[in-house]
């Protein structure tokens, strides 16, 4: 069989891993990879993916060849199961999920923490960890050039070189705690604002940052 044909038919056979890969890649924030770690990613989901959808259809791959000789003339034609193939694609977006809710929520390293096997975290950064495990919460921001901002944590950057903030309910604080009201929706630090440090301050009953305790 020709090279250029038994290569499509491994990338065929590779594409769900491959896919689900990509699919993981756009749900979770974690340390870069380096083109050899993506490629050892995915053969190993595609392996997990065969692993669990194989047994279904007697061990075979989702695609075969025959060949066809004619007035030594040979032709190739490739046959795919489409059922196999369903299952293949609905598997790589199951396990994406599963995988790419896995690195968000730390489950599989949070237990192996508890067990004393590893200290680490499967974020990229304690920027993220902090973030996601801190929900809810009013946070007071100091800034590098000295001024202080109070408000309901919305959203944050996924990388901690960017360090940006979304705020609503936001106040400025001045030197003496008194807080002046940001009017409208919220205020967007971004990297630009020189973020110094993050306080994450206790729930409070409150609808108003003016209702917060001064100086807080």
């Amino acid at each position: 069989m020709p090279g250029h044909i038994e290569a499509i038919g491994i990338f065929l056979v590779l594409l769900p891993g491959f896919s689900c890969a990509f699919l993981v890649q756009h749900i979770v924030v974690r340390p870069k990879q380096t083109e050899l770690d993506k490629v050892v990613e995915a053969l190993l989901l595609s392996f997990i993916l065969y692993l669990v959808t194989s047994p279904f259809f007697h061990y075979s791959l989702p695609l075969r060849w025959t060949a066809t000789t004619q007035q030594h003339f040979t032709t190739y034609e490739f046959q795919l199961s489409w059922p196999y193939i369903f299952w293949l694609f609905l598997g790589a977006v199951l396990l994406a999920l599963l995988y790419g809710a896995n690195v968000n929520h730390d489950w599989l390293l949070k237990l192996l923490r508890k067990c004393k096997i590893t200290e680490k975290t499967a974020r990229s950064s304690i920027w993220n960890d902090a973030f996601q495990d801190i929900k809810n919460t009013y946070v007071l921001v100091g800034l590098e050039d000295g001024r202080s901002v109070i408000g309901y944590l919305r959203y944050y950057s996924d990388e901690q070189e960017d360090a940006s903030l979304l705020l609503e309910d936001a106040a400025w604080l001045d030197r003496d705690g008194e807080q002046q009201p940001i009017q409208g929706p919220g205020i967007l630090l971004t990297k630009a604002a020189g973020i110094q440090s993050v306080s994450f301050l206790d729930a409070v009953a409150t609808d108003s940052p003016e209702q917060l305790p001064e100086g807080s």
